[in-house]
């Protein structure tokens, strides 16, 4: 089964893929590329490129404009990460938050710098990072620091947890591409950015090299920071 998102809305093709208790993998192409696996019509996994988990998938829009789809019956072993319904209310939900949060934050990638605990070492850290060291939900602490970035105790900077990336000059999609031209195997892409002068090109440059088939560890939550921060960065 394959078709276009604008003939049949993700949400209706969930409740299809449900209702006739289906096995298999459904692939969603469309600004944000995810699967979600089912086993008898219930989600069992799922997720964007290497980036799996119910949290990966919350982060996906229930509503995409464009886009194509394509399931395949295959096997597929697990348990539900939820009952159905509860599953798909919560994704609505919390997708919904993540669009609100982002509009403050631009991305959990994005670095922020105040004299609060997490962020007040030198030149801030990012919302992925501080998660990870406190251990707290990634939503939960990204709305925390959009709530600080509204009452000033934090402030966003301009640099990204991204820019760490050390990426192989041998193995571009571009390799005429100004960015391209700056790759060693030295520098990471934060310095590049600071060569460049300009943190757009660089940022098209690895979302375009990640839809274009480049992979590495990571790869799946960098896609879903960069697009969110084409749209609220």
């Amino acid at each position: 089964m394959q078709g276009l998102l604008s003939d049949l809305p993700l949400l209706g093709l969930l409740e299809l893929i449900h209702a006739t208790r289906q096995t298999g993998v459904l692939e969603v192409e469309s600004d944000l590329p995810f699967t979600i696996a089912f086993q008898q019509g219930q989600i069992v996994s799922g997720g964007i490129l290497d980036w799996l988990g119910t949290d990966a998938l919350y982060s996906c829009s229930l509503l995409p404009t464009r886009g194509k789809f394509q399931f395949r019956q295959r096997g597929v072993t697990g348990q539900p990460l939820a009952p159905y319904d509860m599953f798909t209310t919560e994704w609505a939900r919390v997708s919904d938050e993540w669009a609100e949060v982002c509009t403050y934050i631009g991305s959990p990638s994005r670095l922020f710098s105040g004299d609060l605990p997490l962020f007040n070492e030198h030149g801030g850290r990012s919302i992925r990072a501080a998660a990870r060291k406190s251990n707290r939900p990634l939503l939960e602490l990204s709305q925390q620091v959009a709530e600080d970035v509204r009452s000033r105790r934090l402030r966003p900077t301009n640099r990204f947890a991204w820019f760490g990336l050390l990426i192989n000059p041998d193995s571009q999609y571009a390799t005429d591409h100004p960015v391209t031209l700056l790759l060693d195997g030295e520098r990471n892409l934060g310095e590049i950015v600071d060569l460049a002068q300009d943190v757009n090109i660089v940022r098209e440059y690895l979302l375009q090299a990640i839809q274009g088939g480049l992979r590495f560890q990571g790869s799946g939550w960098v896609l879903r920071d960069l697009i969110w921060e084409n749209q609220y960065a």
